[in-house]
């Protein structure tokens, strides 16, 4: 007989494929473990493209007790968040999220495959930040962006991360910096270095970095 219940390891893997063709046909790109505010919060996974999206796995083995101030992150950085969670908490989710966060079910069939079911579509907002969305970009990505969108604009090469971040959120509106950051995600390399962290596919990871499962750089 085939267990109902879903582990973490078969959640991720489940919408890490789903993720990975949608990241193929769209001209998008998957980043896993992806920290933002500086490393004060990790997402599972995210999909950066048009849009900056979110995705958040809760098996059934895990909890919501991380959950609200995860909650408040992803909102100052993403367009839409979904939640993915096996059948467990599928239905304490949906009263726990934000009303525009999605809300996806990942359940084994009789077959013991498993199969995902949308139980709230996941809406834009509004509750973003300029600065934890300009808090994306490594410190050369950031003053590039600046020097690209803001030619006016004298910017110090001496200047460090944060000030760098903290000034092109001030100088770009909302659209166009997730434009910039977007652009500047999708064309991200990463240099093959010594892992300082354990990755959950057992990639490597920059120094600087957010953790990008390389199976899926496109």
């Amino acid at each position: 007989m085939q267990p109902t219940s879903i582990s973490e390891r078969e959640l991720r893997a489940y919408i890490r494929d789903l993720l990975a063709s949608r990241a193929m046909r769209e001209g998008s790109r998957m980043f896993e473990e992806l920290q933002i505010e500086h490393g004060s919060a990790r997402v599972d996974l995210a999909l950066i493209g048009s849009e900056l999206q979110a995705y958040e796995l809760k098996s059934d083995a895990d909890d919501f007790g991380r959950l609200h101030n995860q909650i408040h992150a992803y909102n100052r950085v993403f367009d839409r968040i979904t939640i993915v969670t096996g059948p467990l908490h599928a239905q304490g989710a949906l009263k726990i999220v934000p009303s525009w966060w999605g809300v996806m079910c990942v359940s084994r069939n009789a077959a013991g495959a498993l199969v995902g079911e949308t139980l709230r579509e996941a809406s834009l907002h509004d509750r973003q930040d300029p600065q934890s969305i300009a808090m994306l970009l490594w410190r050369d990505e950031a003053l590039l962006a600046l020097q690209a969108e803001a030619e006016q604009h004298k910017t110090s090469t001496r200047a460090t991360r944060t000030q760098l971040q903290a000034e092109l959120a001030r100088t770009l509106g909302l659209s166009a910096l997730r434009t910039a950051v977007a652009q500047f995600l999708l064309n991200r390399t990463f240099s093959i270095k010594v892992p300082t962290r354990s990755a959950p596919s057992g990639g490597l990871s920059h120094p600087d970095a957010n953790y990008l499962d390389s199976r899926f750089q496109l």
